[in-house]
């Protein structure tokens, strides 16, 4: 059975030895979610975007969130529904955090792939920048923004990927599942990031499945990034939050 058939269960596996702790404030906003635990405890989710699929509120899904402990928020991972998956995506980042002072600043990659084509899952619009300015030779795909310089319809992902020396993955790969069927295609790339919000700090995992670097946002400055997150703010434009690249273990 290959590793990825297994990546749900080792997760849960790690999620279960950490603390559990009642959720005191969960907050789904537009560009990502928060969750505030009892103990004192942040994490910040993915929330996919409502262009791509409506978010549509099931009345089970909520009535749920609102009475589940963080580790079994955490347990949707799994979950292809966007309201569910934002919920978990922050539950595990708080069960599962990255160090504030640990990995790389952003900044410090641009040279990784420079002269390289680079193949990008999404058109995220705060993140574009950065890699037009780290001079990367980028091809974008994603449907909402498709004909735009350099981004081309989703559907021509999968053959871009065999092209290209790098991949740039969104935590959308993960709930689609796109991640968890090629392993086999990331490990003959130079390199593969997969972006947070909503990353669990496991990298030994995301590292079997071919991913080489996991780029996520941290701080502990809840009440800014509470306030920001429930304005609809991007966690890309949040001044309490750093984003930082961890390399995965083994790569």
């Amino acid at each position: 059975m290959s590793y990825c058939n297994n990546f749900f269960e080792d997760l849960s596996r790690i999620i279960q030895r950490e603390n559990d702790s009642a959720v005191s404030r969960l907050i789904l906003g537009w560009h990502a979610s928060c969750i505030l635990t009892d103990d004192g405890r942040l994490g910040i989710g993915f929330v996919p975007d409502s262009r791509l699929e409506p978010h549509t509120s099931r009345p089970v899904h909520t009535n749920s969130l609102l009475t589940s402990t963080l580790k079994e928020l955490a347990g949707l991972y799994v979950s292809p529904f966007p309201q569910e998956f934002a919920a978990a995506s922050a539950a595990c980042s708080v069960l599962v955090p990255f160090a504030d002072e640990g990995g790389q600043y952003l900044d410090a990659v641009m040279t990784c792939a420079r002269g390289d084509r680079v193949a990008v899952l999404g058109y995220e619009r705060d993140l574009v920048p950065f890699i037009r300015d780290w001079g990367w030779r980028a091809a974008f795909f994603d449907d909402r923004y498709a004909g735009r310089q350099d981004c081309f319809s989703q559907a021509e992902f999968s053959r871009a990927v065999l092209q290209a020396e790098w991949v740039w993955l969104s935590p959308e790969a993960i709930r689609d599942r796109w991640l968890l069927s090629t392993q086999s295609i990331l490990r003959e790339k130079k390199g593969c990031f997969l972006q947070g919000p909503g990353i669990p700090a496991i990298p030994e995992a995301f590292s079997r499945l071919g991913v080489t670097h996991l780029v996520v946002p941290t701080g502990d400055d809840a009440e800014k990034i509470e306030a920001h997150i429930s304005a609809g703010g991007s966690a890309w434009l949040c001044e309490a939050l750093r984003w930082r690249v961890f390399r995965a273990l083994n790569a």
